[in-house]
């Protein structure tokens, strides 16, 4: 009962206390399993202490020099530090998910040439009539036929013995045949017990065999069971082909794929190639939909979630988020408001089958190693959020043991959101700011107007040298440019919620007083994009739905492909049902929108680069509003309403929560908006400025006679320096009602003190604070604890050759994958550099 609990709790969101599902969460790399429970309980507490709110335990290769400490995957020793880790969680109320498996993808010793992934040679050979002689490539025999000029093909494998055809051909003919290559790839980035062969991902039965060497090492557990277990991105490399294709595809699509070998090697020049190709590709797709089935099955009987990243695989990634309880997607290197629709596959797998949360690899490569500042990772936050994503895991924190020294253990990939990183003195102010934001994410149902259908048959039916693989690092080949594409941006662009559906999902679909029902929620109208491919059960159920009143539209021709976006006609004929824009997007803003019992909850950011100053109508009526700055703790107010209109300021890269009502009267005070082209007085200096804590050195305490960067002071000492000073100063005011602190640029996050009040701390910009009523008439005294990157100080220890990276397998590299080396690098600018301000707040 107690596993079972606890995995209920998991989707409970924030209002379980046990677990809190608004929090951010972290992956937590393992290195060589050389855990013990005292850093484990450290660590832990650590996170806990900074608002983490659970994490994703992933085994990984260790670290050198410390291989005295490494546990074998799955031992009785390591099962006793996951069950310390467990307990740990359950004392401080974190949740934990388990990697199935080490690295990725699932794999191990275990996992025998049979169970392995495989690939599929072909076998392709003109011959003339009489005796043929051909040896056979390496591997498992899957078919070989003799191809004439009559429909009828020979079956050669009773002429093979031992890799090698013996036949008499009696008439000239091409062979063609197909050999099943295994093992074919290793667990990448295996922990010490994980080391082996990956797992064959179209075989529920291998993997069946792979889950049963969990299921004695988790039963052991006297602690509970993990809330999920997770499956990382489809990074089965060179996996196409599995023993059982065949038998699969007859039964699938009721012909031989034997007979059709030169079809399915591109060789026939009609439609026969695209058919075969197609059905294929089908075939594998339901057999790792299958594979995902069995995983979520498995850890169903542990009492266990799912969690699962889709992206990557050669099949439909609707279906196959949709088997996790909790889909996942990620982000890589950079945002890009084409890869909106990415995100949304995800999402739009959670929504239309009734699953409330959408998890996110997040901040993966955002930058070089300590150099991601803290504005990158709100504006990839914020835009996860507007691709429909509602629980973060930060991508991540290693465990280091506390021996380790600085900067410790790490992991071979940015963004390092742990002790040693340089984003963790302030990181709950951005752990608060997450929270925020995620509680109202998690709050109420998602607002979607339209399901957009999905035609990934014609990718299926698209001539490829290889089998294609739908990876977000690389969706400018199959996603971009495409009609579903470019549909899906125009919709996002116009503030018009749309969740994809596939065909496989569309089969739950029913319709309830002319909306379409799914997965619990209503949808307005079916949206067909152009497509050249289709469905015939497909084509049935929707036309069964236009019989039981449901709207349905097709775009036809609209619009070509790499052609510039006209969303004219689209939005024209949504206003006839009744869909319309969101007026907010015409200013520049995107929102994501919840839908409550008692009216809406809006989380909306200004991505431009120019501050928004608009009065703006919303597309639904409401009676009363209420703005929250989810970055500032009780910055809460009513804002100006005028003619249905409410008055919108917002800085480059701010964001708010906007919650609106058809029933309930807010109460509270006006919102106050900053105006920071209003100064009131500037405080300049001069600075005391005091080294409190880092290194590799602390510098002597000085006084500056203006804000500036610390690494500009000439000394050595400073340049290298990376940790946190206190600028102090005093400064003369008249005490205001309405006056705000304005930090300008701070380099990087930073705690305010102000005559004794502690405002608490700034994560990102605009580092700006409500001072009302704190300023006194006469001399005020500013404290500001400044943290920069560890960037200044990694350079420190690479230009004076101290021995760092002493890690196994990659080691460490740099964004590039090449050696790592930071003592060329610049010092990065460090400290306040303002100017600071006091500036006026109104209403």
């Amino acid at each position: 009962m107690k596993r079972l609990l606890f995995a209920c709790l998991a989707l409970a969101g924030p209002l379980a206390a046990e677990i809190d599902t608004a929090k951010p969460w972290t992956r937590w790399w393992w290195l060589g399993n050389g855990v013990d429970q005292a850093n484990l309980t450290r660590q832990l507490e650590d996170f806990a202490e900074a608002g983490i709110g659970g994490v994703e335990i992933c085994p990984i290769y260790g670290a050198k020099g410390y291989e005295d400490r490494d546990l074998d995957f799955l031992s009785d020793e390591w099962i006793a530090m996951l069950d310390h880790t467990a307990k740990e969680c359950e004392r401080l109320g974190l949740g934990y998910d388990l990697t199935t498996g080490t690295g990725w993808p699932f794999g191990g010793p275990w996992v025998t040439d049979e169970m392995a992934s495989h690939s599929m040679i072909p076998v392709k050979k003109e011959v003339a009539r009489g005796e043929v002689t051909l040896k056979l490539p390496e591997g498992q025999l899957q078919c070989l036929r003799a191809y004439a000029d009559h429909p009828d093909t020979i079956d050669l494998a009773p002429f093979v013995e031992h890799g090698e055809l013996h036949w008499e051909a009696p008439t000239a003919c091409r062979i063609y045949g197909v050999v099943a290559k295994s093992p074919i790839q290793k667990v990448k980035r295996a922990a010490p017990g994980g080391a082996g062969n990956v797992v064959d991902p179209f075989s529920p039965e291998a993997l069946k065999a792979y889950l049963a060497h969990f299921d004695d090492p988790l039963d052991k557990l006297d602690g509970p069971q993990p809330r999920a277990h997770f499956h990382d991105s489809f990074e089965y490399y060179g996996a196409d082909w599995t023993p059982g294709l065949l038998a699969a595809f007859k039964e699938q699509h009721g012909y031989d794929l034997a007979e059709h070998l030169p079809a399915l090697f591109g060789e026939s020049l009609d439609d026969d190639h695209a058919r075969v190709a197609h059905d294929y590709r089908e075939t594998l797709d339901l057999r790792h939909r299958q594979y995902l089935e069995t995983w979520h099955a498995w850890a169903a009987k542990h009492g266990s979630l799912t969690r699962n990243q889709a992206h990557g695989s050669p099949g439909n990634l609707l279906d196959h988020y949709a088997v996790a309880d909790i889909p996942e997607t990620e982000i890589f290197r950079h945002v890009d408001d084409e890869q909106i629709p990415m995100l949304q596959f995800a999402a739009s797998a959670a929504h239309v089958t009734g699953k409330p949360l959408v998890s996110a690899e997040s901040f993966t490569w955002l930058g070089e190693h300590f150099q991601v500042k803290p504005q990158a990772l709100k504006e990839a936050a914020d835009f996860l959020w507007l691709g429909g994503v509602n629980h973060l895991f930060f991508h991540g924190i290693p465990y280091s043991p506390d021996d380790a020294g600085w900067p410790g253990w790490l992991f071979y990939a940015s963004t390092h959101m742990g002790k040693n990183g340089g984003l963790w003195r302030d990181l709950p102010a951005f752990n608060r700011y997450i929270r925020t934001v995620q509680h109202e994410l998690q709050s109420g149902q998602p607002h979607t107007s339209i399901l957009l259908y999905w035609p990934v048959h014609d990718i299926w039916s698209k001539p490829a040298d290889k089998l294609p693989l739908l990876t977000i690092h690389h969706q400018h080949e199959w996603l971009d440019g495409t009609a579903f594409h470019e549909a899906a941006m125009m919709l996002w662009e116009n503030g018009i919620a749309c969740d994809f559906v596939s065909d496989h999902l569309l089969e739950g679909a029913t319709v309830e007083e002319g909306r379409i029902l799914l997965g619990g929620r209503h949808f307005d109208l079916l949206l067909i994009p152009e497509h050249s491919r289709d469905v015939e059960a497909t084509d049935a159920r929707i036309a069964a739905l236009g019989r039981d009143g449901a709207r349905i539209a097709s775009l036809g021709g609209f619009p070509a492909a790499g052609k510039k976006r006209d969303a004219a006609a689209l939005l024209a004929h949504l206003e006839t049902v009744g869909i319309t824009a969101e007026p907010m997007t015409a200013k520049g803003l995107r929102f994501v929108r919840r839908d409550t019992e008692r009216g809406q909850s809006w989380f909306i950011v200004n991505p431009s680069a120019e501050t928004v100053d608009a009065w703006i109508p919303l597309s639904v009526d409401f009676k009363s509003a209420r703005f929250l700055d989810p970055s500032q703790a009780g910055r809460v107010g009513l804002p100006a309403v005028r003619d249905g209109k409410i008055h919108f300021i917002l800085q480059s890269g701010e964001s708010r929560l906007l919650r609106t009502s058809s029933m309930d009267t807010f109460a509270g005070p006006a919102w106050k908006d900053f105006q920071p082209s209003e100064t009131l007085v500037e405080v300049s200096g001069p600075w005391k400025l005091e080294f409190l804590e880092g290194g590799p050195t602390i510098p002597a305490p000085r006084t500056v006679p203006t804000t500036l960067s610390w690494t500009e002071d000439g000394d050595t000492a400073c340049r290298n320096f990376s940790g946190t000073a206190r600028y102090r100063t005093t400064f003369q005011a008249a005490a205001a009602d309405a006056v705000g602190l304005d930090l300008g640029r701070v380099a990087e996050t930073c705690r305010v003190t102000l005559n004794g009040h502690d405002l608490g701390n700034s994560f990102f910009p605009p580092h700006r604070f409500d001072v009302s009523g704190l300023v006194r008439d006469g001399e005020n005294t500013l404290e500001i604890e400044v943290t920069n990157l560890a960037a200044n100080r990694i350079a420190d220890l690479d230009r004076r050759g101290v021995e760092w990276k002493a890690f196994h397998e990659i080691n460490f590299v740099n964004i590039d994958y090449q050696p790592f080396d930071a003592s060329g690098w610049k010092p990065l600018p460090s400290g306040l550099l303002g100017p600071v301000r006091l500036i006026s707040l109104a209403e």
